[in-house]
């Protein structure tokens, strides 16, 4: 389900204004990490449905920039492996370590969903 790796703050920004209200995905992700790339793993067979935001992948050690800012620009502190849900400019969510996984990321549109149905 990964899409597309993100390396510049551009590619950032680009990806946040044509998310819209949906939102979208960061892995964070170290390659020098077993963790990380077990989570990888399970993020690349995670069979999306047809409302789940993009997930874009950032890695770590070769974007170090790049991580240094989303943690900056959304306030969360950097963990690798982690997960974040971006939505209007914000960190709505974000998982480390172990919850890095497909369960996670549709724990998070459930409770989006029951919240916006009110």
């Amino acid at each position: 389900m990964i899409g597309s790796v993100l390396s510049t703050e551009t590619e950032l920004l680009a990806l946040e204004a044509a998310s819209g209200d949906r939102g979208f995905l960061i892995f964070k992700h170290s390659t020098r990490c077993p963790i990380s790339t077990q989570a990888e793993r399970l993020l690349a067979r995670y069979e999306a449905s047809a409302d789940t935001p993009e997930l874009a992948l950032v890695k770590v050690i070769e974007s170090r920039s790049l991580s240094t800012l989303i943690a900056e620009r959304y306030g969360v502190w950097h963990e690798s492996p982690q997960l974040l849900f971006i939505q209007n400019g914000k960190a709505v969510a974000d998982a480390s370590h172990f919850e890095v996984r497909g369960e996670t990321i549709d724990a998070w549109l459930a409770q989006t969903k029951s919240e916006s149905l009110g």
